[in-house]
């Protein structure tokens, strides 16, 4: 007896009308509702729990970071793939337009000192930053001081760690009504207040594992940046996660490919002969052996002998490669997050509109990055770190306004694009500013180069282009 029975009861010819209607109800309910919460034999092995993001990436992290990087050192699409994210969202690297000259002075001069390991300057290691974000999903940037007898611009550098150095199997509770997930201690309000770091690479000299353990380092002293994709994740994930098979399918089924071209370009040849001891063509040579013939080379002629017959094999030629390999590419770039054509090179299938149209997609996505996650989580905060610094070491005095400017994209067609450019400056739609930043450029900088040149050229008795518009003087304030 269903629940509707039990409610309206089945004796009566009136409760038996209202069970027919109440059914009929419920199948109208049922046909309104989403089709993809509907369950039955199309929907079967449709898995889907209810778990936060931490309960989904915590298991899984370690997995996705390895198979990331084995992806990027053996796929080649995987490393055209980061190497075209990296150059489009880093660049040559993300600059600060501080207008403060002597703050300005003093951070270029850090620039060429920030880096830790003593290799690369400030915007190679946002390029390093960022490729490790790509590819091993999040990256640890470790504040280290220094003393002034060090001899540096300002008392700080920046080391930039893998995720392997968090101990990721540190989950435990804290006193005082805090815990430790995932190698990060909150305390009692969800706030961070520890990182639990290894000393050495998990994955190093195996001489030093035997001693390897944990120790916690102040949440203030370390930068953790990764993608947020749900609120509450506090770990990132490889952007190859979502094509991680389709990759791997498309390498066996390359594989396979080429076994089976090797097969199909191998010519058997299968002799049939009444006498067991005979072979194809045998000769006999001057010592009275028998030398078989079994190679075939290109324009052989062989006669065969007496009770002898020969067939060869026609393996059937394999079809659909490029059709399915071209699909696959197209599903492993959207999972990225790139195009086609930028992870191939192939431009046989696209013309100018449709290009530039498919890299508009891709550049949102890249400034959406850029100012949504590395310049907030990285820049921004390097940057109030730098400016505090240098004021305990009194090297400046002043809080520092700074604006960002990204690395510039060029255009196939710069000339439509420029004229694109004249046209708003002239309706007021963007600044002049603006435009310079757009290209990567610094506008305070272009102004003084500008004015610089101007009087080299008046010196040199020249003319120069924008001499209309340039005064020869700066205007005092």
């Amino acid at each position: 007896m269903s629940l509707i029975d039990n409610i309206i009861g089945v004796f009566s010819p009136a409760a038996k009308l209202n069970r027919v209607r109440a059914r009929k109800a419920l199948d109208i309910m049922a046909n309104r509702g989403y089709d993809g919460a509907k369950t039955g034999r199309r929907t079967s092995g449709w898995i889907t729990p209810s778990t936060s993001a931490d309960a989904e990436i915590t298991p899984n992290i370690l997995k996705l970071r390895d198979r990331s990087r084995d992806l990027v050192r053996n796929n080649p699409y995987a490393s055209k793939a980061l190497r075209v994210l990296v150059a489009n969202s880093i660049g040559t690297g993300i600059i600060p337009n501080i207008k403060n000259k002597p703050a300005n002075k003093l951070f270029q001069q850090w620039v060429t000192e920030c880096d830790a390991d003593g290799h690369l300057d400030f915007y190679g290691l946002q390029k390093l930053i960022g490729r490790t974000i790509f590819e091993s999903g999040e990256c640890l940037i470790r504040l280290r001081y220094r003393r002034p007898e060090d001899g540096l611009s300002v008392p700080l550098q920046l080391q930039v760690l893998e995720p392997d150095y968090l101990d990721s199997n540190k989950n435990e509770l804290v006193k005082g009504g805090g815990y430790i997930q995932n190698g990060i201690e909150y305390n009692s309000i969800g706030r961070r207040v520890n990182f639990w770091l290894y000393k050495q690479h998990p994955g190093g000299n195996s001489i030093l594992l035997n001693t390897l353990q944990s120790s916690p380092v102040p949440a203030e002293d370390i930068l953790h940046i990764y993608e947020k994709l749900r609120p509450g994740q506090s770990r990132g994930v490889p952007i190859f996660a979502p094509s991680m098979i389709t990759q791997n399918d498309l390498d066996e089924y390359e594989e396979a490919t080429l076994v089976r071209k090797a097969a199909e370009a191998c010519i058997t040849a299968i002799v049939r002969t009444e006498d067991e001891g005979s072979s194809i063509g045998a000769v006999t040579t001057e010592s009275g052996s028998t030398r078989r013939l079994e190679e075939l080379a290109p324009g052989m002629v062989q006669y065969l002998n007496s009770g002898e017959d020969i067939t060869f094999n026609n393996p059937p030629a394999s079809s659909g490669y490029g059709e399915y390999v071209n699909t696959r590419l197209h599903a492993i770039a959207a999972g990225i997050g790139i195009t086609y054509e930028q992870m191939t090179g192939d431009l046989s299938q696209v013309n100018y509109s449709s290009i530039r149209a498919g890299t508009l997609d891709f550049r949102r996505e890249v400034r959406q990055f850029q100012q949504l996650t590395f310049i907030p989580m990285f820049n921004q905060k390097i940057m109030q770190v730098w400016a505090r610094s240098a004021m305990l070491s009194n090297k400046i005095k002043v809080d520092l306004p700074v604006t960002w400017t990204t690395p510039r994209w060029d255009w196939v067609d710069p000339v439509k694009d420029v004229k694109g450019e004249e046209m708003e400056l002239s309706l007021g739609l963007k600044s002049w500013s603006k435009t310079v930043r757009e290209r990567g450029l610094n506008p305070d900088d272009l102004l003084a180069e500008l004015l610089k040149e101007k009087v080299e050229f008046e010196k040199a008795g020249l003319v120069h282009p924008l001499a209309a518009i340039i005064p020869t003087e700066p205007p005092t304030n």
